[in-house]
């Protein structure tokens, strides 16, 4: 169930529509949105339309990275917001906030961030990610066609038109193809639905093992999300705001 921040907008900025864009912006590692996750403390903006977000992590020692990921996502998405004139991105008590917040408030890359960081690999940690959560996301894909009573071989035979008389979950479908999109991969029609991250089809006799490897990648994901909620419930319960 997501958990809203606590939001003051004293400019003409759309809830809604800022929600909406929170949303969007995904935690790499668990390919969920920071807004469901409850990574999202607080938002606040000026009348002038200067908008102030707050990041409470898991840990005080989340991956810096990981970090920068989602306050650079947050900036872009915020930014091409109506109403919004700048963004800063505050992370709380975490050991890199001054670097984040110096760095993803300006548009910096994580080079420039993180100068002793080592090279600036943050796409390609990014794609890692993207990659991972297309194989969750396939994996919940071909789950709902079991369901619905596909074998692996009628699966290795589907195209993405098929999907809209597969009876299978709507968002479940549209977040595969949202991936998959995103990764380059054709989204036409005709084009085969379960394809690999070259868009090579799988043959039905590969699918199962293929099926299996990418359960495995979303239990694992699943896993890694059901600790980061209960570290962050067990941070928040135990957590004092300052006071002056």
């Amino acid at each position: 169930m997501t958990t809203y921040p606590e939001i003051h907008l004293s400019s003409p900025i759309d809830r809604e529509a800022l929600l909406a864009r929170l949303d969007r912006v995904l935690d790499p590692e668990l390919d969920e949105s920071v807004l469901s996750l409850g990574f999202v403390e607080s938002v606040a903006s000026d009348i002038e339309g200067n908008v102030t977000i707050c990041l409470r992590l898991p840990t005080f020692w989340c991956a810096a990275n990981f970090s920068y990921l989602m306050a650079s996502d947050v900036r872009r998405e915020l930014t091409s917001l109506q109403g919004v004139q700048s963004v800063t991105v505050k992370l709380a008590e975490h050991f890199a906030s001054r670097e984040v917040e110096d760095g993803a408030g300006p548009g910096k890359t994580f080079a420039e961030a993180f100068p002793n960081g080592g090279p600036d690999t943050l796409e390609e940690t990014r794609q890692i990610f993207l990659r991972k959560g297309y194989f969750s996301r396939q994996e919940n894909l071909m789950r709902e066609l079991k369901r619905a009573g596909f074998s692996f071989e009628q699966m290795a035979a589907l195209r993405v038109g098929d999907v809209e008389t597969a009876q299978v979950d709507i968002q479940t479908a549209s977040r595969f193809l949202e991936r998959r999109e995103e990764l380059g991969l054709d989204c036409s029609a005709q084009s085969r639905l379960i394809v690999g991250l070259k868009g090579e089809a799988i043959p039905a006799e590969e699918l199962e093992t293929y099926y299996i490897r990418a359960r495995t990648t979303r239990l694992a994901m699943e896993a890694n999300g059901s600790l980061c909620s209960a570290m962050l419930q067990s941070r928040n319960a135990n957590w004092t705001p300052a006071t002056a």
